[in-house]
């Protein structure tokens, strides 16, 4: 038998669709390298984004005293 003989009585499909390309193409693995200070700034959002909202916390950023320490004239 040949292989795309072969391919149909195992219930492969006999071509490569455009849709596993695609989905090859985008779903590959990619390594990414970062320098010390790139480093930084990404756990830095990254922990900015995954920390903890409680509604005391907004409560008392928004609520929070203001302290005025001089004369402001606008």
């Amino acid at each position: 038998m040949g292989n795309l003989e072969n391919n149909v009585a195992n219930g492969l499909p006999a071509e490569v669709s455009i849709w596993t390309k695609v989905k090859n193409f985008l779903c590959q693995e990619i390594t990414v390298t970062m320098t010390p200070k790139q480093q930084k700034v990404f756990q830095e959002v990254h922990d900015f984004w995954h920390q903890d909202v409680t509604a005391k916390g907004i409560h008392d950023f928004l609520f929070q005293e203001i302290e005025i320490v001089d004369n402001i004239t606008l």
